[in-house]
């Protein structure tokens, strides 16, 4: 028995390499083979991470039995087929979020993972960064009473800042037919949606208003928006304030974005300072409780946005080592999916969505 898992990873772009440093850093696994349509792409990222096979064509890394794990970092569009193909071809599945690009593909992809033996998991990086991890812990321990309401804060910025980001992945973002439409507020906003049920629990009602801002390349991005909910859970609401500006400088070695998050209780308050960005030099937790203020604090390696990808790969693969389900599920990726759909139709219809 191989003392190690094989991976196969399916497009190479910006976002894989910081999967990639995931299984590299495991030392139960290894990346075996990758695939891209871009061949320069797949060729530097076989070099890069030491991998045995490099393919064009995805159909070729899901044949090779060698290939135990697939990891799907695709256009949107292409993830409900990836990944029940996968899936049959007996490969344990992370597909990077959104899920997909509707819900009948959401409803597919589950029926294909409840037929296998295999685990399935929809990647959202952002419930393993450790501040928010923390204030998950510090919530559920009662230090600030019970939630009342929840905030969240995302900027927006400047291209010229950040990451390069490739001409051909702009393209797709921004053609609904393979992104599923709405790069904050359905893409990036999957981010924030799986935050808000992550921390709280299950929405209930949504109301939107979403904006539209030009960017300089012509690309329109939501902004500025206003999503609010409300939770299933008596008495608690959240709201989520996204921004854009071409004028904007986000410090980031990432996208340049950045959030911010505060939960309000009956006791007390978390802040959660910075996540993808560096625009803040306040310490990235804070807590207010029964009249005390303190912070928590953590090493530079655990305020990498980065990091947060490495420790959900390396739950990732723990869960198929116990056989044990592994954020997000997929039943918890179809509900993000719905809420972000949500939000998108209340801003269209001017009144308040059910999830259900």
């Amino acid at each position: 028995m191989t003392p190690y898992l094989k991976i196969g990873i399916i497009g190479a772009g910006n976002i894989s390499d910081l999967h990639a440093k995931g299984y590299i850093s495991h030392n139960d696994s290894k990346i075996l083979a990758v695939a891209d349509i871009n061949k320069n792409n797949s060729t530097k990222m076989s070099k890069k991470w030491g991998a045995k096979y490099q393919y064009t064509d995805y159909k070729d890394l899901i044949k090779n039995e060698e290939v135990d794990v697939v990891d799907i970092i695709t256009p949107h569009n292409l993830h409900a087929k990836m990944t029940i193909e996968a899936l049959k071809a007996g490969k344990h599945v992370s597909v990077q979020k959104p899920m997909a690009i509707s819900l009948d593909e959401c409803k597919k992809m589950i029926i294909s993972a409840s037929k296998s033996n295999k685990i399935f998991r929809v990647f959202e990086n952002f419930v393993y960064y450790p501040p928010i991890t923390k204030a998950k812990k510090i919530l559920a321990e009662g230090k600030i009473g019970d939630p009342i309401s929840i905030r969240i804060k995302s900027i927006h910025g400047s291209e010229k800042f950040g990451w390069k980001i490739p001409t051909s992945s702009n393209i797709w973002r921004a053609d609904e037919k393979q992104s599923g439409g709405g790069r904050i507020i359905f893409d990036y906003g999957y981010h924030i949606f799986t935050i808000a049920r992550y921390l709280i629990g299950e929405i209930d009602q949504v109301f939107s208003w979403i904006g539209e801002t030009k960017t300089s390349n012509d690309m329109i991005l939501e902004s500025p928006s206003l999503i609010s909910w409300k939770y299933k859970r008596k008495n608690i609401y959240g709201s989520w304030d996204a921004t854009f500006s071409s004028k904007f400088q986000v410090n980031s070695d990432y996208f340049p974005e950045d959030e911010c998050i505060e939960i309000n209780g009956t006791k007390g308050i978390i802040w959660v300072n910075r996540c993808s960005g560096k625009m803040s030099n306040k310490p990235p937790l804070e807590i207010y409780s029964n009249g005390h203020y303190y912070s928590e604090n953590f090493k530079d390696f655990e305020l990498d946005w980065a990091k947060s990808f490495e420790i959900g790969v390396h739950d990732f693969i723990s869960g198929i080592q116990n056989k044990k389900t592994v954020l997000l599920t997929g039943n918890q990726a179809k509900e993000i999916y719905s809420f972000a759909r949500a939000a998108q139709k209340s801003a269209i219809e001017n009144k308040p969505i059910s999830i259900n």
